[in-house]
């Protein structure tokens, strides 16, 4: 017997979901079962945010620059600047700005 969840799936898809009631031995021969898996078989799986990110970052990466060597030193540019400025807030970054006047 199918879950709510499975049937949920089903219906968000706008599937029929009536060859779940079935001898799964059958399903191959029904209509629905077709129709839902040629369906399901044509959705491209990828892991969203882990796959978008590090295509995100590269992408961006690239667009700084070709060189190698320029984009190893912007990486210790950003990794100094965050040691320097751990969050984003104002007062932080006020207290970094003052802090190099001062010098």
């Amino acid at each position: 017997m199918a879950s709510t969840n499975t049937r949920r799936f089903f219906q968000k898809l706008g599937l029929q979901d009536g060859f779940l009631d079935t001898d799964p031995a059958t399903w191959l021969e029904l209509e629905d079962f077709q129709t839902a898996a040629a369906f399901v078989q044509g959705i491209a799986v990828i892991n969203d945010h882990a796959e978008r990110g590090v295509a995100l970052i590269q992408e961006y990466n690239r667009s700084l620059t070709k060189d190698e060597e320029q984009l190893q030193f912007l990486l210790q540019v950003v990794s100094c600047h965050r040691a320097q400025f751990p969050d984003s807030e104002k007062k932080t970054v006020a207290a970094g700005v003052t802090a190099r006047q001062e010098h």
